[in-house]
């Protein structure tokens, strides 16, 4: 009854672990990854290893997508491209094989898990669509809910038949009423862009009707090190101050 759903990891070892911890303690039943494992951060390779050791399904983000098929690295600016052809260094090509293998939405508990926008969109930003936008893709749904990473932001949208209504997605219970159809952005692991630099993550309670927002402290300082240590631009170190 309890999903934990983690998104855009980037790298960032020490947040992964420490909200894998996190959500062993809560007695989540199941874990999706919404993709960006990979990217920024200056452990890809063990990130991967991790999510597949602990028999985590993941989608494929934007960031695997652009090393799975570099024709994609045209999509991001000129810092984010250098640092995916840094990243590429320092993957295995059995986790480059993965990556190639990954699906674009999994759909299950009842749920759709995507990366970027439904139904099945690695690239775009939910803060791309539109309110019409989003009515039409409510009312296209199979599925009542939807989890998506990609912007590192926290919203949920939902829809009640007659208009998409976009509000923050808060700490703590955040409830979900079984007739509405909803959009929940989950936030980052490895990268947060809300002004708090705590790994986040969800836990979808489908008994009790409920998204709950957790926030996970984590030695950032570390892994901030770690990027600068690896070569990567030291820009990716001071965003997670």
């Amino acid at each position: 009854m309890r999903i934990a759903v983690i998104s855009d990891i980037h790298g960032n070892l020490n947040a992964l672990r420490r909200v894998l911890d996190d959500i062993e303690s809560q007695r989540a039943e199941d874990i999706v990854c919404l993709g960006d494992t990979v990217g920024y951060g200056p452990e890809p390779e063990e990130c991967l290893s991790l999510v597949r050791e602990r028999g985590i399904s993941m989608v494929m983000g934007n960031h695997e997508q652009a090393l799975a098929d570099p024709a994609f690295l045209d999509g991001f600016n000129p810092h984010a491209r250098e640092a995916l052809r840094h990243t590429a260094t320092f993957l295995s090509a059995n986790s480059l094989d993965y990556i190639r293998q990954l699906p674009h939405f999994i759909v299950r508990h009842g749920a759709r898990f995507v990366h970027g926008l439904p139904p099945e969109s690695v690239g775009t930003y939910l803060f791309q669509a539109d309110t019409r936008k989003l009515r039409g893709i409510f009312e296209a749904a199979r599925e009542r809910i939807c989890f998506v990473g990609h912007t590192h932001e926290l919203l949920l949208v939902w829809y009640d038949g007659e208009r998409a209504t976009k509000d923050e997605l808060r700490p703590g219970l955040n409830p979900v009423v079984p007739s509405y159809r909803y959009i929940v952005n989950v936030g980052s692991v490895g990268q947060p862009r809300d002004g708090d630099n705590r790994a986040k993550y969800v836990i979808w309670n489908r008994k009790a009707h409920t998204v709950e927002l957790r926030r996970v402290e984590y030695d950032y300082k570390d892994t901030a090190a770690k990027i600068i240590a690896r070569g990567f631009d030291k820009r990716y170190a001071e965003r997670l101050y």
